[in-house]
């Protein structure tokens, strides 16, 4: 997991549901994308398990998870593993992988929503790197703002199963 404790309890604490928005088109650190491009195994990986089960976990406490991740054409490499590879073990776990096919970067944060009141935006270096995670919930504003991202991501976004990759 990623961030500061808090953030990480915000994920057990979630009563009712748990949104990410993506809008980068590559993420770094990604040592599960260094083993796919290389070939290696990576389905398997202490990383991939922990965030399957705690989907499972989660959904099955009634808890809805969901993830948007803003994409544009054509598709990088890394955008393509976590479309055909990385996505289809968490949405079989119950998580709800919506993707928004865009002609150009929408603008507004990469972020974490918690029952639609706690927000946590996701700052990143230009390579994708993870900077910080700044818990926003205390800003009336952001959390306004950003569940209107949340709520036009979901209604723009395909259901993972019906995405095919661009040519």
């Amino acid at each position: 997991m990623i961030g500061t404790p808090a953030f990480q309890d915000e994920f057990e604490r979630a009563r009712h549901s748990i949104f990410r928005l993506e809008t980068l088109q590559h993420y770094g650190g990604d040592p599960n994308f260094t083993r796919f491009q290389t070939g290696g195994s990576w389905h398997d990986t202490d990383s991939k398990r922990h965030w399957v089960d705690l989907v499972r976990r989660r959904v099955a406490d009634g808890v809805a998870m969901q993830r948007v991740h803003v994409v544009t054409t054509p598709w990088t490499d890394y955008v393509r593993f976590e479309i055909t590879w990385s996505y289809p073990p968490n949405a079989a776990a119950g998580e709800d992988i919506r993707i928004v096919n865009a002609t150009r970067p929408w603008p507004g944060p990469d972020f974490w929503m918690f029952d639609d009141d706690h927000v946590w935006l996701m700052h990143y270096r230009p390579n994708g790197d993870l900077e910080r995670v700044e818990n926003a919930s205390s800003s009336t504003s952001t959390v306004r703002a950003c569940l209107a991202l949340k709520q036009r991501a979901l209604a723009a976004g395909e259901p993972l199963p019906v995405v095919t990759p661009a040519p």
